[in-house]
């Protein structure tokens, strides 16, 4: 179970054409359940059997695989049925690590997914995220500016 007190659900998730386009309401409330349902962490991906979401959902278990599989073939889930591992696709869009110590619980996260197939694709969105992120915050290397933990923004203002 996570210690996530919130997720970030994106607005846009009803103008998107995957989410828009599963062609059964109950695929469209398993994706918002996995989105913000309590096995949740900050890396997207997180060990689900079938009877926990069912009972969750109280859900009959076909009702719950046909809804997952149509996640699926939508491309909004990455499933692996051998470690019941999901992972939220492109998750980190809109939880990219926030700083250095979050970025770090993350990346203990991904290290223990048991799946490769997952692992390997958690991994990838990360670094990308990650890269984005530390490029933002950071100034380029021998400046004047460049003080490990401090953000361009808290440079600009002043503030420690």
């Amino acid at each position: 179970m996570s210690k996530r007190e919130f997720s970030k659900v994106s607005p846009a998730v009803w103008r998107s054409g995957r989410f828009t386009g599963l062609e059964c309401s109950a695929a469209q409330v398993l994706y918002l359940y996995f989105l913000t349902c309590e096995h949740q962490n900050s890396a997207g991906c997180f060990r689900l059997p079938d009877g926990y979401a069912c009972s969750d959902l109280r859900w009959e278990p076909a009702m719950y695989t046909e809804a997952r599989e149509r996640l699926v073939r939508a491309d909004l889930i990455t499933f692996d049925p051998a470690t019941e591992e999901i992972y939220i696709d492109r998750w980190f869009r809109h939880n990219a690590p926030m700083n250095e110590k979050h970025s770090v619980g993350t990346r203990r996260i991904i290290e223990a997914i048991e799946s490769d197939v997952v692992r390997e694709k958690v991994e990838h969105e990360f670094l990308v995220a990650d890269e984005i992120r530390t490029a933002k915050i950071m100034p380029p290397p021998n400046t004047p500016f460049h003080t490990a933990g401090l953000s361009n923004s808290r440079l600009v203002k002043g503030g420690r």
